[in-house]
């Protein structure tokens, strides 16, 4: 698995500069259902995948595990809390396993399928929309917890690479990290290593 993360780690950097730190607010899915099926394993056929950049609140497709099968699920992006009026989009890995809100979660794992995401970098006083993806392109995923109607996405240090860009990241997990983190049976404590940068 060392290879293959350590090979992924080159990311598109084209028309990089500047610093600014963010967390992961919008990201973009493009995928035809045919890719889309074959890449996360699914034992169905599905009809239509979302197309284009996606925001919180938008209702976005994640994968978890129904009856021990992988199911793709229509989700809302933010948990709805009743401490805030902002919908939670993301949830740091450091401290999942003790905040109140996410404990009930960590059972109920999710893969957030993704192309791209965006982060908001500054150049003087100019804020720049920037695009960042593995370089080798293609579908990937994110980590993710679900409540059953809404999803949130972790987070974690930003790579060496990246941190020019923003100082946190979305848990970006390989091919094997997938399945563990849908795995049921793996406890959490089994899978919380795998909550590091990409």
């Amino acid at each position: 698995m060392d290879g293959e993360i350590e090979c992924a780690r080159t990311l598109d950097r084209s028309a990089l500069t500047g610093t600014v730190p963010t967390m992961c607010s919008r990201y973009d899915l493009n995928a035809h259902p045919r890719d889309f099926g074959a890449r996360f394993l699914l034992p169905q056929s599905i009809g239509t995948v979302t197309r284009g950049e996606i925001r919180p609140t938008d209702t976005a497709p994640v994968i978890d595990i129904t009856d021990g099968t992988r199911a793709v699920r229509p989700l809302s992006w933010g948990l709805t809390v009743p401490w805030d009026k902002t919908p939670l989009i993301n949830a740091r890995a450091e401290t999942l396993a003790t905040k109140r809100t996410f404990q009930p979660l960590l059972s109920r794992r999710c893969l957030v399928p993704a192309t791209g995401y965006f982060a908001w970098r500054k150049d003087g006083r100019t804020r720049i929309k920037t695009r960042v993806a593995p370089a080798a392109g293609g579908l990937f995923a994110f980590a993710g917890l679900s409540d059953g109607s809404a999803f949130t996405i972790v987070t974690c240090a930003s790579a060496p690479e990246i941190t020019f860009v923003e100082d946190r990241m979305p848990v970006i997990l390989t091919t094997n990290a997938e399945a563990l983190w849908l795995d049921p049976e793996c406890p959490f404590d089994e899978v919380a290593p795998l909550l590091v940068p990409f």
